[in-house]
């Protein structure tokens, strides 16, 4: 039976579709005014790819970083439980996570068996998060697609040091305004590396006993993956769409509540 996930994140709706352990499909729309007609529109989406109808869905749970309830039939998991309960559903050998978003990151250390065992969060500042890459792709006039790929042909990455997005983005601009300018390659590495420094420090705070699985948006980035991996020492673990798996995780909570009351009494 089907059942469905959905995240609704800052700048993107996410849904995936689960039927016992198949992914059946997924869609992504951006985020609007009203997260429930998102969340509506991107459930449609997502039917429209599987073929399946609304009465078809089973269940379904909803998270992410707006943490808005969208009807009263749809549960409600916390971001953390819903990124770990994703990775562990693709990678049962990770034991940490590093989930890197439009504007909030959370770094979370998994028991054998998927558990949240400690988890901490960027509070503070968004530097460490997708937040700095919008700023650089604005003012480089860079899409973010082209960004992650663009950085590694770097030869000598700038140093952004600042841990605040607005003096970081000062940085960036003397960068644009030198003469002459520093090459987009160099001020791309730098802008990941200042970022990756942040998620290295709340990765340490969990830290990393074997297997670390990075996804969110900001995991299609080559370059931020490629520094993670120079801090690491090894290759990470990365799902193929990273972006997706704290939906697929709320949709495997519903796939559990689906099976909870689907069981004989």
């Amino acid at each position: 039976m089907a059942v469905i996930g959905i995240d609704l994140g800052s700048q993107s709706t996410k849904v995936v579709i689960l039927e016992g352990d198949k992914i059946l499909g997924g869609a992504s729309l951006s985020t609007g005014e009203s997260a429930e007609n998102e969340a509506r529109a991107t459930v449609q989406e997502a039917l429209k790819q599987t073929g399946l109808k609304r009465e078809d869905l089973k269940a379904a749970v909803a998270t992410g970083t707006l943490n808005i309830p969208v009807t009263a039939a749809v549960k409600q998991r916390s971001p953390a439980s819903c990124i770990a309960t994703g990775a562990y559903f693709r990678f049962p050998q990770a034991r940490t996570v590093l989930y890197i978003g439009a504007d909030s990151s959370m770094a979370i250390r998994l028991s054998a068996d998927g558990q949240v065992e400690e988890s901490v969060k960027n509070e503070r500042c968004a530097v460490s998060s997708g937040a700095l890459l919008d700023i650089a792709s604005r003012m480089l006039e860079i899409p973010i697609a082209e960004m992650g790929p663009m950085s590694l042909k770097a030869t000598a990455p700038q140093t952004v040091s600042s841990r605040c997005v607005v003096f970081a983005e000062g940085e960036i601009l003397s960068f644009i305004h030198k003469d002459p300018p520093g090459p987009v390659p160099d001020v791309l590495a730098g802008v990941n590396q200042c970022i990756v420094d942040g998620l290295w420090g709340m990765l340490q705070k969990v830290g990393v006993p074997s297997e670390l699985l990075i996804c969110g948006g900001v995991a299609r980035n080559a370059g931020i993956v490629k520094a993670i991996e120079a801090h690491l020492g090894k290759p990470v673990l990365l799902p193929a769409k990273p972006e997706y798996v704290r939906a697929l995780g709320a949709a495997v909570f519903a796939r559990q509540i689906q099976q909870e009351v689907g069981a004989p009494c």
